[in-house]
């Protein structure tokens, strides 16, 4: 049975790594925690809750500013992510939800008010990412919309846009392939030319007797001028899933690189060689159900180091470029049986 929702908190100090831990009884996960304001902003699944908290005089507050109820079997919030997608200069919160494929819009600087720009019944939304891939200066939103999650088949899904013009919120589709689904996109100028792409990564399948029958595919996604988009093939990793990717240039080399981490094929690292991209797996012997991965210049060296949830090594990792090879140090352990939704960094 689920427990109470648990957010990890690990510091880096004088005297090396320490952990504090904050439970929230209404909730059974943290799906993400976000800096935010001095304090944390944290989505909760079953109950659905977006809170912020704060830590002060020895004990942690807590402000409760959505709790929606939307009809299904499931209240969760999925995902979020920040960024002025409506062209006011404020910073709104996009946030991802399961079972009815709500798509929701907060406007905190304006008490909090929230905007569903799409519902679909029986629908998960597993991530969203936005970025600006037309170069109008506006933040994108993309989605990643399926079927409820079936551990025993395959479910089908596709990644949608949603713009803000004069009139409204305009949806499209990025691409559909009918035979699987994505949980796990990104956006980021990996060739650094002012406008961000779109990494999608489509789930891999299997057989019978847990046969690889086809691989986890990274396309690179770009917007054509005709509003709909070309993609690319950036590699296919053995494995049926892959629930984290990154990017950053994590070797020093001025090149944006990728980091995935997979189901159990390992952590992954994809470079840019002239000719597409290169594939390595960084560490053979880190998975994980999600494996997430987040990339974090915490020592200041100018370089960004890999934080990676190896959940079946029960390990918090930080994988760092020394000497030409990455160099893996254990900061912290992981209880064994819980489930790394998500790691993020920032200052509090």
């Amino acid at each position: 049975m689920p427990g109470f929702a648990k957010l990890l908190i690990v510091r880096k100090t004088e005297t090396g790594w320490k952990t504090a831990v904050l439970e929230d009884p209404d909730s059974n996960a943290f799906h993400k925690a976000l800096p935010y304001e001095g304090g944390i902003l944290t989505i909760g699944a079953n109950q659905a809750m977006l809170k912020v908290w704060r830590y002060t005089n020895g004990s942690w507050t807590q402000e409760t500013h959505w709790n929606p109820k939307f009809g299904g079997k499931f209240d969760r919030l999925r995902d979020i992510e920040e960024g002025d997608v409506d062209g006011d200069r404020e910073k709104d919160l996009v946030i991802a939800t399961h079972d009815q494929g709500v798509i929701a819009v907060v406007h905190p600087t304006k008490s909090w008010k929230v905007d569903e720009i799409d519902h679909q019944a029986d629908t998960f939304v597993h991530e969203i990412e936005l970025g600006d891939v037309d170069g109008d200066g506006t933040l994108e939103i993309f989605a990643t919309p399926s079927k409820p999650n079936k551990l025993d088949e395959e479910q089908p899904g596709e990644v949608r846009m949603y713009k803000y013009g004069q009139t409204g919120w305009k949806k499209s589709i990025v691409d559909a392939p009918g035979d699987t689904h994505a949980k796990e996109i990104l956006t980021a100028d990996v060739d650094k030319n002012g406008v961000a792409e779109l990494f999608v990564v489509w789930e891999g399948a299997i057989g019978a007797g847990g046969t690889i029958t086809r691989p986890v595919t990274i396309k690179e996604y770009k917007l054509l001028g005709s509003g709909g988009f070309t993609s690319t093939e950036v590699a296919s990793v053995p494995d049926r899933q892959m629930r984290a990717l990154a990017a950053g240039d994590v070797n020093g080399d001025g090149k944006i690189d990728l980091v995935a981490g997979a189901l159990s094929s390992g952590l992954w690292l994809f470079e840019q060689d002239g000719a597409g991209w290169k594939k390595t797996v960084i560490d053979a012997k880190s998975s994980g159900f999600e494996h997430p991965v987040c990339l974090a210049d915490l020592d200041g060296d100018g370089v960004p180091e890999i934080y990676v949830g190896s959940e079946d090594q029960h390990e918090l990792r930080q994988y760092r470029w020394q000497n030409g090879a990455f160099q893996k140090t254990v900061i912290a352990p992981l209880h064994p049986g819980d489930i790394s939704w998500n790691i993020t960094a920032g200052r509090l």
